[in-house]
């Protein structure tokens, strides 16, 4: 498929390529026709306008184009109508009657020079006066190729009574110019009026020249050498001869869609719609004097490219076609040869592919096979495959695999006994570490308070709860499977965590007073659904791990409380210590033996994270390194109310000591 459709791509770039180029082609052999056109007109008027700067015809013209010449001229006008130009005129191929002599010899002899150089594409020459009556008319006779160059006769009485047609608008012309008339159907063609004033003295012309230019002959010579013909093809038509098909055309038009000139001269001042209808469409682009390049059909059912370009000032319209069956033909027999070589090429590539494809289907299935039995537990399946490929390492990879994953069973299990022995001692391990944490703390109190007797009634509370909770540890070491599954969710009720948190304030920060400032935020209630001794813990280690991170040098640690959006409760605990990196905090924070502390394993946050996803809440932490860090604890909540003692706080609690407190209980 990829070959192809690489082949399809190719064919139809190589189609627009072409068709690009022959675009270009045309419609730059379109503009140059177009400028020979323009300029063989140029240049035949040039030798005009030489004419009439010429003294002898400005003066001939002052003189004969007077009122006393006026007077004693016939009346009668220059030229027969169209209709009528087929009648013999009088005095053309008579004697002169002697009023030729009125012609200065210097005008004869320009005149004849002119002629005689562009006989093929001069009508006539004639001379009129200001009023538009003539003075003299100059028509070239026709000679053979090697007939001698005629004398000119100079007819300058007995014209043939005629309108005499010419631009009227040389009258007003203020500069010697060319005006061009629009193309006329005469008997000898098409023509084009080329009218050139006269200046005397200034002012407004007194005369002008007025020359038929033959089209057909001027339109043959800009197009010589542009049209080519393929002598191979010929074309038979009913009623006609062979002739030789043209593989590139010229057309000339009008304004009217009439062929002023085609490569075939049988087309030749025919009417576009009759004779060319499929080519009416860009017949109506080109009287509009558009330009650029269409396709068009001929009557054979060929496909032809014309491009198109204005010529003479609008008056005419050139196109240049090519038959475009022709001009594409190499590149499209090669373009389908390749297109069935790759279809060919293909098709066997693809059998080929096919066998093999099932061939290794064959030994994937019993891979796969092999595979599944793997998969159900039967590790002494053996995968046996005869073949060199990949699928022969394949199965022997299978093969290695089951071997190495029955050791590996074998290791898990051993692994699996010891490590639930490391994270239950672990936990146990976590637990001592708080509640001897707790211990060190009472004694060093009892040392300087003990005489208190309100210190020694609260010290005899902690201990009991202190002690409570070794009893639980030690309780939790004869249910090692109950640990390890359900440590974090044994009495989850409805609790308030404000009592929890003032209780280990007490505890653990309280003693602490002369070193570190404690600012605390809580509210009056604050109902949370967990289990009060594991969340406790949390809280405790929350603390000591503030304390802790502060160090020696002190600082303020900040325990705040309240509501988290509907159905949530939150505490947190911020410190101004040493805080954490990014890294550690991306990498290490709540792994297992994972710790910044100089002392400590490590298991103090994961424990706590634990605790806090066992009751259905997440741990978050903040921390900038050098500035301090802040845990915040989100937990589940349900409407909770419990009477409390009126000396029991405020909305809110604010303590803060100073460095002169001596430390005794708040």
């Amino acid at each position: 498929m990829p070959m192809l459709a690489l082949s399809v791509f190719n064919y139809f770039s190589g189609m627009r390529a072409v068709e690009s180029v022959l675009r270009e082609d045309l419609e730059g052999s379109a503009a140059h026709v177009a400028r020979n056109i323009e300029e063989s007109f140029g240049e035949r008027e040039s030798h005009l306008l030489e004419l009439a700067r010429l003294r002898a015809m400005r003066d001939y013209v002052r003189t004969a184009g007077g009122p006393a010449a006026q007077t004693a001229r016939p009346t009668s006008t220059l030229l027969p109508p169209a209709s009528a130009a087929t009648t013999t005129t009088p005095g053309i191929n008579q004697p002169s009657t002697g009023k030729g002599s009125d012609v200065p010899e210097d005008v004869r002899t320009q005149i004849r020079y002119l002629i005689n150089n562009h006989r093929d594409f001069f009508e006539s020459l004639t001379c009129i006066s200001a009023d538009g009556k003539p003075l003299f008319r100059v028509e070239i006779p026709k000679v053979g190729d090697d007939d001698d160059l005629p004398e000119l006769k100079f007819q300058t009485e007995d014209f043939v009574t005629s309108t005499i047609r010419f631009n009227e608008r040389v009258w007003a012309a203020a500069s010697p110019a060319p005006l061009r008339s629009p193309v006329t159907q005469e008997s000898y063609g098409a023509a084009i009026r080329s009218t050139v004033p006269i200046f005397v003295e200034g002012g407004s012309p007194r005369g002008a020249l007025v020359a038929e230019m033959k089209t057909d002959s001027l339109c043959e010579a800009a197009t010589r050498g542009f049209a080519a013909f393929d002598d191979s093809t010929s074309n038979r038509t009913a009623g006609r001869e062979a002739v030789a098909l043209t593989v590139r055309q010229i057309i000339v038009l009008d304004r009217t869609q009439r062929i002023l000139y085609h490569t075939s001269d049988a087309l030749k001042y025919q009417e576009v719609g009759v004779q060319m209808p499929l080519f009416r469409g860009i017949a109506d682009r080109m009287a509009a004097g558009a330009g650029g390049s269409d396709f068009y059909d001929n009557r054979d059912g060929g496909r032809w490219l014309a491009g198109y370009r204005p010529a003479a000032n609008g008056e005419l319209s050139v196109a240049v076609a090519r038959d475009y069956g022709s001009a594409v033909a190499d590149i499209r027999r090669a373009g389908l040869a390749g297109i069935i070589l790759s279809a060919l090429a293909g098709l066997g590539a693809m059998v080929l592919v096919t066998i093999i494809a099932r061939r290794a289907a064959r030994r994937i299935e019993r891979v796969a096979e092999g595979a599944a039995a793997i998969a159900k537990g039967d590790l002494d399946q053996r995968i046996n495959v005869n073949s060199s490929d990949e699928i022969k390492g394949l199965a022997n990879s299978f093969n290695l695999m089951s071997d190495r994953l029955r050791d590996h069973i074998a290791r898990e299990s051993e692994t699996r006994q010891f490590e639930s022995f490391m994270r239950l001692s672990a936990m146990l391990t976590h637990d001592l570490k708080n509640s001897i944490a707790g211990l060190s703390m009472l004694v060093q109190n009892c040392e300087r308070r003990f005489h208190d007797e309100a210190f020694r009634a609260d010290a005899v509370l902690s201990l009991r709860e202190v002690t409570e909770r070794l009893r639980r540890t030690v309780a939790r070491l004869s249910e090692p499977a109950k640990s390890l599954s359900g440590e974090y969710k044994r009495d989850i009720k409805p609790t308030d965590l404000v009592p929890i948190i003032k209780r280990a304030l007490a505890t653990i920060a309280e003693p602490s007073r002369p070193l570190y400032e404690v600012e605390a935020k809580l509210p009056e209630s604050l109902p949370a659904v967990v289990e009060e001794e594991r969340i406790r813990s949390v809280v405790e280690n929350l603390m000591v791990n503030a304390l802790e991170a502060m160090g020696a040098r002190g600082g303020r640690m900040t325990v705040e409380a309240g509501a988290e959006g509907e159905g949530r409760v939150f505490f947190s605990v911020s410190d101004t210590g040493v805080g954490m990196s990014e890294d550690f905090l991306r990498l290490r924070l709540f792994r297992a033996f994972a710790t910044t502390k100089t002392k400590g394993i490590g298991l103090g946050l994961f424990t706590c994270r634990e605790i806090v996803e066992a009751h259905g809440g997440r741990l978050d932490v903040e921390s900038k390194l050098g500035a301090g860090t802040r845990f915040r604890v989100v937990l589940p909540s349900v409407p909770f109310i419990q009477s409390r003692d009126s000396g029991s706080g405020g909305h809110e609690q604010k303590r803060k000591t100073s460095a002169t407190t001596d430390g005794r209980g708040a």
